[in-house]
This record gives C-alpha cells, structure tokens and sequence, in this order.
C-alpha cells in the first residue's frame, strides 16, 4: 500500500477516506474523480452526514495535488467553476491509497 503521494508523481490511485468517500486519483492524466459514500464510513465517522459536493462523480481537472497522506487529510485544488476560479477540496482523513497501476506500487 501506498502511504503518502505528491503533485509530481505519476500513476492512477484509490484514494478511500474516513467518510467513505473514494477518489480516483490519476496523476498522469492529471484528473481526480469524487465517487460519495462509495464504502462505510469508519467507527468515528458514523455521525457524520453525507455532503454532496459539486461535480461529483465527473473527472475534474487537478491543478496541483497539495497533500495526500495516510492518516491527513488529503488537499486537492481542482478546476470545477466554469468561471476557472480554482476550488481546494480537503478530505476527510485518508485511509488507504492503492495503486491501480502495478508498477506504481
């Protein structure tokens, strides 16, 4: 498994977080992809209501991958405005990252 990535790696990845919500990761192409309550939540997280957030489900356009570690939050800024007013996602605290990609593991 995958503990930690940064903005200038390569590689499609599983990003799942505390809430259940998993991103799609694809550093090469330079895309991130919001899938909401996609698993369970974890023990803590149980309380916590769903958000939808805009353009879920659809491949936006990551501008710079600012932080994705196991155990943090990961911080993702994204273009999702049709205006192009860049948007920072953060996550709920990330719980796993796998590797899609065999080589990138």
């Amino acid at each position: 498994m995958v503990q930690e990535l940064g903005n200038d790696d390569a590689g499609r990845y599983l990003v799942n977080t505390a809430t259940g919500s998993q991103y799609l990761l694809d550093l090469t192409a330079r895309t991130v992809q919001r899938l909401m309550a996609a698993t369970a939540p974890i023990v803590e997280y149980l309380d916590v209501a769903f958000s939808p957030l805009r353009r879920d489900g659809e491949s936006l356009e990551l501008l710079k991958l600012e932080s994705c570690t196991v155990g943090w939050p990961a911080r993702y800024w994204l273009q999702i405005r049709p205006d192009h007013v860049v948007t920072l996602r953060t996550t709920s605290p990330v719980m796993d990252i796998v590797a899609l990609d065999p080589l990138e593991a």
